[in-house]
Formats: structure tokens, sequence, C-alpha cells
């Protein structure tokens, strides 16, 4: 059954214009369902019955410990799979047809104060001292989510060529919606670009932040630095 997710997967690509991370967490996705479908003895895509469709979201969420919004992404990503399949004549019925989705509740998010950014800020003056040398990129970093409200992947993606210093702005690439925004930097911000950038000359690569091994800084390390400062500051707040 793997030409249908090959399939699937192009389309998703070409004319929904999946993102990468998108087409990849539905191709695992699909192939742990069919590798289900293949333990119960199941390889007609004919014969996959919503009864059997429902056991997998079971299985799924008892095996994996799954919570309930990941549950609800799996019973997306398989009811796009075979809208799909329906779509195109390759499948008789759509045995997730009578299958929805769980509405999503939508929590209010917690804004940080002003004294509470402050706090982080200045918990970057307490970090180790193996990590003081970061201190203006950290600042940065911090002052930049507050300032512009920018999101992880967007703050990870941004250049030296986004930043106009002259005119006191930054163009974010490609953020959510496909469109790009400008936005007017803090005084705050461009004095501490002024120093992250006379720290970082010469540049040897345009990525804005950067981790230790002198090129752009993955999700990762990101999320650490931010769990870090957050324990030195004393806040109770969850990093995603």
């Amino acid at each position: 059954m793997r030409n249908y997710i090959d399939s699937f997967l192009a389309y998703m690509k070409i004319e929904k214009i999946a993102s990468p991370s998108t087409i990849y967490d539905y191709n695992k996705e699909l192939i742990r369902f069919f590798d289900f479908l293949s333990s119960k003895n199941i390889l007609d895509i004919n014969l996959i019955s919503t009864r059997i469709v429902r056991q997998y979201f079971y299985h799924a969420k008892e095996k994996r410990n799954l919570g309930s919004s990941t549950i609800s992404k799996i019973i997306a990503t398989v009811k796009s799979f075979f809208n799909y399949l329906e779509e195109e004549d390759i499948t008789v019925k759509n045995p997730t047809r009578k299958i929805r989705v769980p509405k999503k509740i939508n929590k209010i998010p917690s804004v940080m104060s002003k004294y509470e950014v402050d706090s982080v800020i200045r918990s970057v003056d307490f970090a180790p001292l193996r990590c003081r040398k970061n201190a203006v990129r950290d600042k940065l970093i911090l002052s930049l989510l507050y300032y512009t409200g920018i999101r992880r992947n967007e703050l990870l993606n941004l250049n030296w060529t986004d930043i106009n210093l002259s005119k006191s702005t930054i163009i974010i690439r490609s953020g959510k919606g496909g469109k790009d925004r400008l936005i007017p930097l803090h005084k705050a911000l461009t004095e501490l670009l002024d120093k992250y950038l006379d720290k970082r000359l010469p540049l040897k690569t345009d990525a804005l932040i950067i981790g230790e091994q002198g090129i752009r800084m993955c999700k990762c390390s990101f999320v650490n630095l931010l769990k870090m400062y957050l324990a030195i500051s004393g806040l109770k707040r969850k990093v995603v």
C-alpha cells in the first residue's frame, strides 16, 4: 500500500503546498497506520472498515500514551488520506466519513507581564559562567520574543539581511499565512543588535542567531536556553 501513501503525499506537497515537516508527519503516521492494518491481515485498501480505523485510533492512544491534541492530529491525517483516495476514485468507500475530529478547546494564552520579561532578561547575568559569553545574544533572543511577538521558528530563521538597523525595521520572512511582515524595532532591540553585531563581526554566516558550533541555532538548543533562564528567574512557565 506504499503507493497510496506516496500518491497522497505528492498531492499534499504539490497541490496543497504542505510544508516538509507536515509531509514528514503524514508519512510517519500513515506508515504506522498501515503497519497496524498488516498486523490485522488487512492488505486490501477497500477492506478497511470504520470499525478497524477506530480501533487504530484507540490502539495509538493507549500504546503510545498520546494526549487528545495528538490524537486529533492523527484522526485528521487519516481522514485527509481517505478523503483524497475517495476523490481520486481509488477506493469505493471512505471508512472515515462518520469519524469526526474532536474539537480543539482553545485556551487563552497567558501573556508574560513586563515585570516577568525583565526578570527573565536579568537572569542572563546570573547564568553559569560558561553561558555568559553569549549574554548579548541571549538577551537579544529574549527581547526579540517580547518586543516583536515573533514565533520560535521565525526567530531561528532570521538572517542579518532581514534587519535594517538604519531604518529600525525587521522583516519576518514567510510567517504564518505565508506572508512577510515588516516590524519596527524597539530602541532596546536596536541597541542589542548593534552590540551583537560587533561581537559577530566579521560575519561568517547570514544566520542571526547561532549556536555553539557557529551555525544557525537549532530548536532543541533554543528550548533548553529558555528553560534555563526561566529556571534562574524562578518563573513557572512552560516552554514548547
